[in-house]
Parts: structure tokens; sequence; C-alpha cells
């Protein structure tokens, strides 16, 4: 999802732009931030998890447990 969103930002707003600094590309980066996040769109996934059919044996725990001391 995140590259498809540079993917489409770099087609829609920095394709064939100039800047003179480093400010003005961040500016207009945050621009149009701010442009998309006027009218969001929830994306929903077509899958939940439990519908995926895994084996076993490629599940792993990836979250790191906690240790007292």
């Amino acid at each position: 999802m995140v590259e498809g969103f540079f993917s489409k930002m770099t087609r829609q707003m920095l394709r064939g732009i100039r800047v003179s600094s480093k400010g003005e590309l961040a500016d207009r980066i945050y621009k149009y931030f701010a442009e998309i996040n006027e009218e969001p769109i929830v994306f929903h996934w077509k899958y939940n998890l439990s519908d995926i059919d895994v084996p076993g044996e490629i599940i792993v725990d990836t979250l790191a447990s906690k240790k007292s001391s």
C-alpha cells in the first residue's frame, strides 16, 4: 500500500517539477498530504487471516516476548 501511495504521489505531484531547495520540496509534499487527507479513503481488506490457508510450519511468532527481570 505504501509503495502504491508513493507511486501515485510521484505521478500526480512530483513528475516534471523543479524545486530550488529541499525545503520547497518538503513544503510541496506536505501540501499534497494535506490535500489527500481532506477527503480520506478508507481501505477495506478483502481477506481475513482466517480465510488464508497457511501450513503450520510457515507460521512464525513475530512479536518479541517481553521478559521480566
